[in-house]
Order: C-alpha cells, then structure tokens, then sequence
C-alpha cells in the first residue's frame, strides 16, 4: 500500500488563496483611489470654472460700476453746463427782450401793420374765429397809451380811445402777439373830455390790460 501526503499542498492553496485575495483588496482600494481620484479632478475643474466665471462676473460689474460712476459725474457736468447756459440766455434776454417788446408795441399802432404772429396760426383764427383777427384797416391813432409798467415780467397798459370799438382792437392785436400771453382787461370807462380850444365836448373809453410779456 502506498500512501501520499497532501497536507503540505493544501497549506500552499490556502497560502495562493490568501494572496489572491489580497490582490484583489488591493486591486479595489487602487481602482476606489483612481475613481477618487478622477471624481476630486472633475469637482476641482468644476470649481476652478465656477470661480474663474465668478471672477469675470466680479469684473464686469466693476466696469459697469465704474462707467456708471463717470455717467453720473459726465450727466451733473452737462447739468452745470446747461444751468450756465440758461442763465446766460436769461441775461441775453432781459437785454434784448424789453426791446423786442417795446418795437412791438410800436408795430401794433402802426397803421396798416397787424402784431407779430405766425402766419399758419393767424390763418387758423381766421377760419375759427373771424371775430378775433385785428383789423388792417383800423386807425391807431384813435388810441393813445398813457401808462407802461413791468415788473417780473407781467405788465400793466392804461390808455383810452375814441371808442369801445377802438379798445377792443388793442386788445385783440395785445392778446394774437407771440410776444404777450395771459391777456386780460381789466377796467374800461367812458369819461366825458370838452376840447377847451374847440369848444366842443367828446367821450373817451379809458381802459387798464394787464398780461405776461415772452422774452
């Protein structure tokens, strides 16, 4: 009879087993290591993307701030400027504007010379209301003015005429000016005058207009 031993075989077995076994504990802590190790690579990736678009978010708004800072500054210098401009436009107007004003009131007693006025809007009375176009062939020596006062740009006018009539063209010609507005009456009274040289006895309509002059 023959007999074999085995037992030393089955220790190398279990010794094989064993080391496979931990091949493949290190097998998998390698491949868990890798799969950290590319999961942390794109999280970083992820994040240094993330951070470099917070950055240029971070940078325009800077700029924009920045240029919102110099269009306030450039809108209150253009302000200063037109505030400088107005001023000197006023100036400029309180030296010519009386003038204009006076030349105006010249024109509108002017025989034959109707006020200042656009030639569309005065076309437009014409056909809207008829009744309050001056009169080309009305006579302004029928009226004298006796009295001119302004003050803050709102004037007075005292004066009389032959005639109601006469007042009433004043004023239509006063109120159709481009350079008077907020025209109104406010007084007229007939007064009986006597020429002492002549003799004879007449009625005047003495009237007071106030308005705002435009200049």
């Amino acid at each position: 009879m023959i007999r074999v031993n085995l037992l030393p075989r089955r220790r190398e077995a279990k010794r094989e087993g064993s080391k496979a076994w931990v091949a493949v504990l290190i097998a998998a802590a390698l491949l868990e290591i890798v799969g950290i190790v590319v999961v942390h690579a794109g999280k970083k990736k992820e994040l240094d993307d993330q951070l470099e678009s917070n950055r240029a978010i971070e940078a325009s708004i800077a700029d924009k701030k920045a240029k919102v800072a110099n269009h306030e500054a450039v809108k209150k210098q253009l302000a200063e400027y037109q505030a400088r401009e107005d001023a000197i436009a006023k100036l400029q107007s309180g030296r010519t504007g009386p003038t204009a004003m006076m030349l105006e009131l010249s024109r509108m007693l002017t025989p034959r010379k109707l006020p200042s006025i656009d030639a569309d809007a005065l076309e437009k009375l014409r056909r809207e209301n008829p009744g309050a176009v001056p009169s080309e062939k009305w006579d302004p020596h029928r009226l004298w003015l006796i009295e001119f006062k302004e003050i803050d740009r709102a004037v007075t006018i005292k004066g009389f005429g032959k005639t109601n009539d006469d007042v009433a063209e004043f004023l239509r010609r006063v109120t159709v000016s481009k350079f008077f507005t907020d025209v109104r009456l406010v007084r007229t009274e007939e007064k009986m005058e006597k020429d002492q040289a002549l003799g004879v006895t007449y009625s005047t309509t003495v009237f007071e207009l106030k308005a705002k002059v435009k200049y």
